[in-house]
């Protein structure tokens, strides 16, 4: 118990008919059965919600990486391709800025045998962003980036004969790699939202069998969790703590 709180014994929770009935062996399968329920969803959520909350720096830097590319290095100029604004880009890209990358006569393979191979995935031949970027130094940065996400779906690594049929397709068609990229980065926000929601249930599902589990007396469980910031507030669990 904690310093100070004051402990509500049993007759008062089974004198209780807000929440429990009064056989008292109810209310002990009750609070015994939100207890497991917090155990569940604590310790076999934490696993993959640390895995979750892990990825969002690398996300939000590769998102930062992207967004300071914005009027970065050399550029053809000309007519803008009409990226979609869906896809998070810091400004359009022009068209001719991306078919020269499209029409590079350096083969997939060529790229990542002359590539680094400072990874494991290098080593095992698959085209990397490196290998693709030093492919391309002469080309605008940021389309050079814009295709290799369309490619690799927001990864930093693609299979070589899936990135060779990308840009053969790309090249044949503009228009694909336009309906590619915006898929891409649809996926990714999609996985992004399954994350967020899936941690927002484990911490709800959590909170609430905590509560149930060790206060179930507590009048903010009816308006849990904003009677942790409003009445009767965070400070007050305490005292009904079993």
């Amino acid at each position: 118990m904690l310093p100070g709180a004051q402990s509500v014994g049993p007759s008062k929770i089974r004198n209780s008919s807000s929440l429990y009935v009064s056989d008292p062996a109810t209310v002990d399968i009750a609070v015994e059965g939100a207890r497991k329920v917090f155990y569940l969803w604590f310790f076999g959520g934490s696993g993959g919600g640390g895995l979750g909350i892990s990825a969002f720096p690398g996300m939000y830097r590769r998102f930062s990486d992207l967004q300071s590319l914005k009027g970065q290095g050399p550029t053809l100029g000309g007519e803008n391709l009409g990226i979609s604004p869906l896809c998070g880009l810091p400004e359009d890209l022009k068209r001719k800025d991306v078919e020269k990358i499209l029409n590079k006569k350096m083969t997939v393979e060529q790229m990542v045998n002359k590539g680094p191979k400072d990874s494991f995935w290098a080593q095992k031949g698959y085209l990397r962003l490196e290998a693709f970027q030093a492919a391309n130094k002469d080309c605008n940065p940021l389309a050079v980036r814009t295709v290799f996400d369309a490619m690799s779906t927001g990864t930093s690594n693609v299979e070589p004969d899936v990135a060779q049929k990308f840009l053969d397709d790309f090249k044949e068609d503009i228009e694909s790699f336009k309906r590619t990229l915006l898929w891409s980065k649809f996926r990714g926000y999609s996985a992004i939202a399954a994350v967020l929601g899936l941690l927002g249930l484990t911490a709800s599902v959590c909170g609430q069998s905590f509560v149930d589990g060790w206060f179930p007396e507590w009048p903010g469980r009816e308006n849990f969790p904003l009677s942790i910031f409003a009445d009767p507030g965070l400070m007050s669990i305490k005292d009904y703590w079993i």
